[in-house]
């Protein structure tokens, strides 16, 4: 049975320069806190693999749980939270409010 032609490919049998697209998701070069991390690049999501947004002002980071995960603009990115702690930041945890008359 012939094949459907929009399966085929266009530049089938020929040979092709390597591309962005054919690069490895392990090629992401470490960024300034060593394995793990990779620099955040403005206007530019993270690299596959990385979901949590640093912060090297507060030094927190913020996992995708996090309530302040979609306004916090990243410094630098982490694949895990373990690479994160290890680079020297702290998990973001939302600590309860006082009440106005407590401690007194």
């Amino acid at each position: 049975m012939p094949q459907a032609l929009f399966s085929q490919r266009m530049d089938a049998g020929e040979s092709h320069e390597p591309t962005l697209f054919d690069e490895q998701l392990d090629d992401v070069p470490p960024g300034r806190y060593g394995e793990g991390s990779a620099e955040a690049v403005q206007h530019q999501g993270p690299p596959d693999g990385f979901t949590i947004k640093g912060n090297a002002q507060s030094m927190l980071f913020h996992t995708p749980e996090s309530p302040y995960y979609g306004r916090t603009r990243p410094e630098v990115w982490f694949r895990t939270e373990a690479d994160a702690e290890r680079a020297g930041f702290t998990k973001y945890v939302r600590r309860p409010r006082r009440s106005p008359g407590a401690g007194k």
